[in-house]
């Protein structure tokens, strides 16, 4: 476990917390931060020099949706790794994807590393899937705030009211106006399935208690599903 001053403002998340967040399983985050055999890590996670800890802050979890969403749309580890080394030369930063410059610059970017990639070598600029890719960094990045270039805050475009902030309660996503963890909520919903009475209780409007409650179900179904 990280320490104290580790943590600070970075958010902190399981394998399987971030899994749950990103619609993956925790065995492709650890490959994809950690490593699995021969494939190495597409980065350093945050909390690598830590020993014995698989834990991931907050700009480890934006990057790894962004890694989600390019692998669901059949890109290659090979060609995120391209993309990554690219990105981190033309704007010189340590974590390009979850930058704002990737988000305005990442298509490009992405298109010149598929370029690289022998199995998706027929994808050129050329080509109509430069459209599908720069809808997948739109997507990926638009529901993120930014400071300094970087993101610093997450909230899902379904669920507007919650927020998933590393500096409020090591990045647990919870109910913006009230600090209220939406796992708290859900949870206590499924016990009792009377928002009236969780309202009265927390003194949150139904309506919100309501946004929690469809965040934490649209979690369980990506993982289901």
């Amino acid at each position: 476990m990280p320490l104290d001053a580790d943590i600070f403002g970075a958010g902190i998340y399981t394998p399987r917390q971030a899994a749950r967040l990103i619609g993956s399983t925790p065995q492709e985050v650890l490959r994809w931060t950690r490593g699995s055999g021969a494939t190495e890590s597409l980065w350093d996670a945050h909390y690598q020099f830590l020993d014995d800890t698989t834990e991931l802050s907050f700009t480890d979890l934006i990057e790894l949706r962004v890694v989600g969403a390019f692998r669901r749309a059949g890109v290659s580890l090979q060609a995120i790794r391209f993309a990554i080394e690219l990105a981190e030369k033309r704007f010189s930063v340590k974590h390009p994807l979850s930058s704002m410059s990737f988000k305005v610059d990442g298509n490009e970017i992405l298109m010149e590393a598929l370029e690289k990639d022998g199995e998706l070598v027929s994808l050129s600029k050329k080509n109509p899937g430069q459209k599908v890719f720069s809808q997948i960094v739109a997507q990926s990045l638009s529901d993120l705030e930014y400071e300094d270039g970087k993101s610093v805050r997450w909230r899902p475009l379904a669920t507007p009211l919650v927020v998933i902030d590393p500096k409020r309660l090591f990045g647990a996503p919870i109910l913006d106006d009230f600090g209220l963890q939406t796992s708290t909520i859900y949870c206590e919903y499924k016990q009792f399935n009377d928002l009236a009475y969780l309202s009265a209780i927390y003194e949150v409007p139904i309506a919100l208690l309501s946004q929690a409650i469809k965040f934490e179900m649209a979690l369980e179904e990506s993982v289901t599903g």
